[in-house]
Parts: C-alpha cells; structure tokens; sequence
C-alpha cells in the first residue's frame, strides 16, 4: 500500500481567489437566519397553574366599554337578576334556591346604585 504525501491540495488552496468563489452568493444583503419562535414552547413548558386559569376563564375576553357607566351596569344587574329568577322557576330543588337568592343580591345590588346615584344628585343640587 501506498502512502500519500501529507501536503496533497494545501499548494491549490492558497491559491484561490475571491474571485475563484462562484459558489458565494454576491454582495448582497445576509439573510436573516431561521429563529424559532420561543412562544409555543414556552406555552408548553410554564402552564398556568389552577389559580391563574381560573380568573382567566371568569374574565371576558373583550370588554365593552360602555358596561363601565354606572347606569349600563345597574341596567345589566338587573336583567341579570331577571334570567336567575326565571331560570329558578324551572329549576327546582337547591338549584332553585341559589338562582333565587342570586337574584335578590343583583336586586340589592341595583337598589344601592339607585341610592348611590339619588344621594349624588342631592349633594351636585346643594
């Protein structure tokens, strides 16, 4: 068997060129390299926790706006406490009970926004 000399191919090497590159792409901007995106992983590894689901699946996604004026909001308690209290007609048993007493506290509810508001329009009349 023969043995090759060690220096094969360094002479041919030295010699090249930039020019001798053709394989390079020219003088133009780099790419950007591929960078995963670190969300969905992290959304795997740190999943929340049974006391950080919970508000999230209370809270509405998207709030209105207009819910916020005090008079929107009685409005929608007391709607609210009209769908329980029909809700308990059909319902029966303890069922009934709960969708009741829900009811009466949205009306109690909307009954101190109506003081709230009253006492107010005393105090801007003088």
């Amino acid at each position: 068997m023969r043995i090759r000399p060690l220096d094969t191919g360094l002479e041919a090497i030295t010699r090249w060129q930039a020019a001798d590159e053709v394989h390079l792409p020219g003088q133009s901007a780099p790419r950007q390299g591929f960078l995963p995106d670190p969300r969905p992983l992290a959304d795997i590894l740190s999943r929340p926790t049974l006391d950080e689901r919970l508000p999230m699946l209370l809270e509405p996604g998207a709030l209105d706006p207009d819910l916020l004026s005090p008079a929107v909001l009685s409005a929608v308690r007391l709607a609210t406490g009209a769908a329980f209290a029909e809700a308990a007609l059909r319902a029966d048993g303890a069922a009934s009970a709960v969708l009741l007493e829900a009811a009466r506290q949205l009306e109690a509810d909307a009954a101190l926004d109506r003081d709230v508001r009253d006492a107010l329009a005393l105090l801007l009349r003088g």
